[in-house]
């Protein structure tokens, strides 16, 4: 029963920071120290499928009530105190990547792999060069974009809210949310669902095979979520307060990760 609360609480701080533009559920999932058993969980569903199927559904349960209930009052308060809120995210962001450094396990032996570190800042850039609305042409496109959706859910310092800006398809998918558009839904989640397993899988694969390879790479896609949501230097009379809450976060991310 404790871990059953303790997977919803996790599941409610990925819910509500999700929302909150530049922030993505996988760079929370990694900052509470959860990312890999979430991958894991859905990789190999069927291996260990009692375990890992209430597993999801705890956090996916703690998701849904952190968006309902948390978001609002979240979103508030980054409107009201933007540039406090964005360096405490900042500061646990950057608490997290020790942990992934760790996870990777790098050494003078395998010293190369750090490029992979790059290779995922390069990647999560890249994302910004793709013209927009591509994917509003038709509804195979549309599909490939849910496909794509997927990805930035998984993978950490790519906002989903960002991305589908990026594509052109933000306004337009609320819209159908909010007309209740059946097609376009259906084809938009059934791509979303189809390229979570897909893309799931492989990622899982990829840690059981080449971890440090990977994790470098998560690190770097980690290290590019800093960079989105960078609001600028702080007005003078924030300025340490920010500062203060960033060193504050920083640590408490670290201190946490390691007690795990």
């Amino acid at each position: 029963m404790k871990t059953a609360f303790k997977n919803i609480f996790f599941g409610m701080a990925i819910g509500s920071f999700m929302l909150i533009p530049g922030v993505s559920g996988g760079t929370t999932a990694i900052i509470l120290g959860i990312y890999d058993r979430l991958i894991h969980a859905v990789s190999d569903i069927f291996k260990h499928f009692k375990k890992n199927i209430y597993f999801l559904l705890e956090v996916a349960f703690g998701g849904i009530i952190g968006a309902v209930i948390f978001s609002k009052g979240l979103l508030w308060l980054t409107s009201e105190f933007h540039f406090l809120v964005t360096y405490f995210f900042i500061g646990a962001i950057l608490g997290s990547i020790p942990i992934m450094v760790k996870k990777a396990n790098i050494g003078m032996h395998n010293i190369y792999n750090v490029a992979f570190a790059l290779l995922g800042i390069i990647s999560a850039l890249s994302v910004n060069f793709i013209p927009s609305g591509i994917f509003q042409k038709n509804f195979i496109m549309l599909f490939l974009c849910g496909i794509i959706i997927a990805v930035a859910l998984i993978l950490p310092g790519i906002s989903t809210s960002h991305i589908m800006l990026v594509f052109g398809i933000y306004e337009t998918a609320l819209q159908a949310v909010s007309e209740m558009d059946i097609l376009y839904i259906s084809v938009l989640g059934t791509g979303i669902l189809a390229g979570t397993f897909l893309f799931t899988k492989t990622l899982g694969k990829l840690m059981q095979k080449f971890p440090s390879q990977t994790f470098m790479a998560i690190t770097g896609f980690v290290m590019t979520s800093v960079y989105d949501i960078f609001p600028g230097l702080p007005p003078y009379p924030q300025f340490m307060p920010c500062i203060l809450l960033s060193v504050g976060a920083f640590i408490l991310i670290c201190s946490f990760t390691n007690y795990k």
